[in-house]
């Protein structure tokens, strides 16, 4: 590569990052404007829409009862869920491993709208209703794939005989996996718990067959408000998710970056 490609690529670069961020600074801009229209650019400056939103017990309830708690739960059971298997599939050999580990990233490669119809229908014939824990089934089926990449690869990374260092001093093999690697497996899976948590919190696409009466989660709740009833509280429940979700990527990249320093 010489010396003017960065030159010649720098367009084409600005031009995808602005296809990518364009959406995301009008949502934010129409959040913060006082028109009822989705104006943009904005005339003004308020904060009525944000008000709009934590004085609606709906999005309110979507936001903080559903999309919130299922996505930390997600997380959290899929980290669990994920680790367990990443060890199993890193650290032990036995028959059918390969099968094995393509069968827990299967969910990465089907559409997720057609596993949302595939567990709507499983659900319909166990009938079983729609809640809050029918959402966070099929979830950790779509979030548990993310962990078990993240977590392998920081296994992949580490070196065996550190455990067989500990287990050479007394340590019990299970002693020496919570004394040794799994402080060393840190940001592998808080980067893992992380991705778990965004994929829960913005999907829509299984929430919209999975999700009841009850358990309304926010991209759903979103949707219906902009096919019935479109105001510019929609674009501030947007922002608040786009400054959650850009945070949680800041961290990553923290992490990612740390981990390459050491």
């Amino acid at each position: 590569m010489t010396g003017r490609s960065p030159a010649v690529l720098l367009p084409f670069v600005v031009v995808v990052y602005i296809g990518l961020l364009a959406p995301l600074v009008v949502v934010v801009a129409i959040s913060f404007g006082p028109s009822e229209a989705f104006e943009f650019p904005p005339r003004g400056f308020t904060l009525h829409w944000f008000n709009e939103f934590f004085a609606s017990k709906s999005f309110v309830d979507s936001f903080f009862r559903v999309s919130l708690v299922v996505g930390l739960l997600a997380a959290v059971l899929a980290t669990l869920l994920g680790t367990a298997a990443a060890v199993a599939l890193v650290r032990f050999r036995f028959f059918g491993r390969e099968a094995l580990e393509t069968f827990f990233l299967l969910p990465l490669l089907v559409p997720e709208i057609l596993l949302g119809a595939a567990l709507y229908l499983l659900y319909a014939r166990l009938a079983v209703q729609a809640s809050i824990w029918t959402l966070l089934w099929a979830h950790l089926v779509i979030c548990t794939p993310y962990v078990i990449r993240s977590v392998t690869a920081g296994l992949i990374g580490m070196d065996p005989r550190l455990e067989e260092a500990a287990m050479s001093l007394g340590a019990t093999r299970l002693q020496a996996f919570f004394r040794v690697s799994l402080p060393l497996l840190r940001s592998s899976l808080l980067s893992g718990a992380i991705f778990a948590f965004i994929i829960s919190f913005s999907d829509i696409n299984l929430a919209l067959f999975l999700s009841g009466p009850e358990s309304t989660s926010l991209p759903v709740h979103l949707f219906s408000q902009i096919q019935w009833q479109g105001d510019p509280t929609i674009a501030a429940a947007s922002s608040l998710q786009i400054v959650i979700i850009g945070t949680l990527i800041l961290v990553v990249q923290r992490i990612f970056r740390l981990r390459l320093m050491v």
